[in-house]
């Protein structure tokens, strides 16, 4: 395994790194340059058995501030930069704060850290950690027009995988809602690369679970670091298939607690999430009334041939390796296509996305799926649920993408999600 170090600060000769050496969650450890050998370095701050230390930082020459996610959640703890010791934990929502997202410095008192959430768009707090008990104050926050986040509820479940693994997820809807069985539900996920996808507010969710009474779910799978790097493991290589069976079972449990039905589960993924989308297309056909894959990733025996997709075969494995290609082979979208005769065994509306210019996931694969998906649709005159693609001109990947264009694939997408489930627009706020 890769062993990273990230340097912090040092006092002399004494020099502290984060470092995931020896610890998959990552630890502090104080090293004296003078005398480095290993044997010599201690544990400053030890790996937390659960939480993943994300990011370190320092203040005021005497205080360590230190960014954990706990059960996909944000935790921001404060602690003696001499010692290690734990004075504070910082009160926060369920949220999210990154490393990216916060400010401060050994010379100064002040510490500065932005807050966002499913229902938060963002809230600057500071805190003067020369003014024990170091109570955080709002400095700005952002606030929408006609919003009022007290009208929704954005909690965290737990489900158990096929494997009887227990996997979060985080559903977002309206107080009030009832548990008929008759929800329309959003769901999206990615479960690859060791990403983790911490709480995060997009307007288009809001708009989804305003105007369709709907459930915005994100299960955190396998595959991503949300615990660390033995569940990015547990998610990738010849453990793939977990991915696909935490997605799975995630709407099995939206079923089972009357949250809503398979009919109306839309299910949306991009790269490797777009992966995602087109092994669990394939696999379970019938848990899902609509599928919206984007520039998936579908010809797992070929990918590494083609863009960068060589860079991605310590995640998935190589289709010239004998022992990968025996995984690779059941799983791969383009490989596993099975519609059926029964009428009733349909697979559901599908669209694909790509981009004609898009150098990371190449478009061939979508193109491919996509001719395959119809051919074998051709033979099977039973499948009438729609299997479209929808290519990009002059685009990409995604990144950098301008805004009128973001807002005008939302509305493609959101479209053709109304048009083959059948749920009713209600204006909301």
């Amino acid at each position: 395994m890769e062993v990273n170090y990230s340097y912090l600060t040092n006092n002399d000769k004494i020099f502290i790194f984060q470092t995931n050496k020896d610890a998959d969650n990552y630890k502090l450890v104080s090293i004296d340059i003078g005398n480095p050998d290993p044997t010599t370095w201690k544990d400053l701050v030890p790996e937390n058995e659960k939480d993943v230390l994300q990011w370190a930082s320092v203040a005021n020459e005497k205080y360590l501030i230190l960014g954990y996610t706990q059960d996909v959640k944000s935790v921001v703890q404060l602690h003696e930069l001499a010692t290690g010791k734990l004075i504070k934990k910082f009160p926060l929502e369920i949220g999210t704060v990154s490393g990216g997202d916060f400010s401060s410095d050994i010379r100064y008192k002040d510490i500065f850290f932005n807050f966002v959430s499913f229902l938060t768009p963002g809230i600057i707090y500071h805190c003067d950690l020369s003014k024990p008990p170091f109570d955080l104050e709002i400095l700005r926050e952002i606030k929408l027009k006609d919003f009022d986040r007290e009208k929704y509820a954005a909690e965290q479940v737990f489900f158990k995988s096929k494997d009887g693994t227990s996997i979060p997820m985080f559903i977002t809807y309206k107080k009030g809602l009832q548990k008929t069985g008759n929800n329309f539900v959003f769901m999206t996920a990615y479960g690859g690369f060791s990403c983790t996808r911490l709480p995060y507010f997009a307007p288009n969710r809001i708009v989804v679970i305003d105007n369709f009474d709907g459930i915005h779910a994100v299960p955190n799978i396998r595959g991503g670091g949300e615990y660390g790097e033995k569940w990015h493991r547990d998610g990738s290589l010849d453990k793939k298939q977990n991915s696909f069976d935490d997605f799975q079972a995630a709407a099995e449990y939206l079923i089972a607690e009357k949250y809503t039905n398979s009919k109306l589960i839309a299910i949306n993924g991009g790269s490797n999430g777009g992966l995602l989308m087109g092994a669990c297309l394939n696999q379970r056909p019938d848990l899902f009334g609509a599928v919206v894959a984007d520039v998936g990733v579908f010809d797992m025996l070929r990918f590494d041939k083609f863009t960068i997709g060589h860079a991605w075969v310590t995640e998935y494995g190589t289709s010239s390796k004998e022992k990968d290609f025996q995984y690779l082979i059941k799983y791969s979208p383009l490989h596993n296509i099975k519609m059926s005769d029964d009428p009733n065994k349909q697979y559901p509306a599908t669209m694909l996305t790509t981009s004609d210019h898009d150098d990371r996931v190449s478009p061939l694969h979508s193109l491919k799926f996509i001719a395959t998906l119809q051919f074998e649709a051709k033979i099977h005159s039973t499948q009438q649920n729609p299997l479209i693609i929808k290519v990009e001109t002059d685009a990409g990947h995604g990144c950098g993408k301008p805004l009128d264009k973001i807002i005008a694939e939302l509305v493609d997408m959101m479209c053709f999600i109304v048009l083959n489930t059948g749920i009713k627009f209600h204006p909301g706020y």
